[in-house]
């Protein structure tokens, strides 16, 4: 049986115990990451979506796990940034940023994303 779910690799960058978010043209934010291309691994997804998306290299991340929603499943990394290192956008991506834990309460983020953030306990929404 086939997964009718998307296959995502998401990373979570940290800096300064504030997280990177990426906006395409949309007013909403995400996690920077992506669909996992055919025969593509759920690491060398994570490497490219974040070279793309954010031009950072992918240093030191962490396995986090793989999580399952309903239509999305994530292969979630995190992984610390140095505050010399900055992200600039890149491909389809139109900003990214830095949030801290209590701005992220305040702007349109990806559901499931919320979710994983909440998991490692960097957001909370209730």
């Amino acid at each position: 049986m086939t997964s009718l779910r998307e296959m995502h690799s998401t990373v979570i960058c940290l800096q300064k115990r504030k997280v990177l978010l990426v906006r395409k043209e949309a007013p909403e934010w995400s996690l920077p990451g992506g669909k996992i291309d055919p025969g593509e691994g759920h690491v060398d997804a994570a490497k490219r979506e974040l070279k793309e998306e954010t031009n950072l290299p992918f240093n030191d991340a962490q396995f986090l796990g793989h999580y399952v929603f309903d239509d999305e499943e994530h292969y979630l990394y995190k992984m610390s940034v140095e505050t010399s290192v900055l992200p600039s956008a890149g491909h389809e991506i139109m900003e990214c940023r830095w949030f801290s834990g209590h701005e992220l309460t305040g702007i349109i983020l990806k559901p499931t994303n919320i979710k994983l953030l909440e998991r490692e306990g960097l957001i909370f929404h209730g």
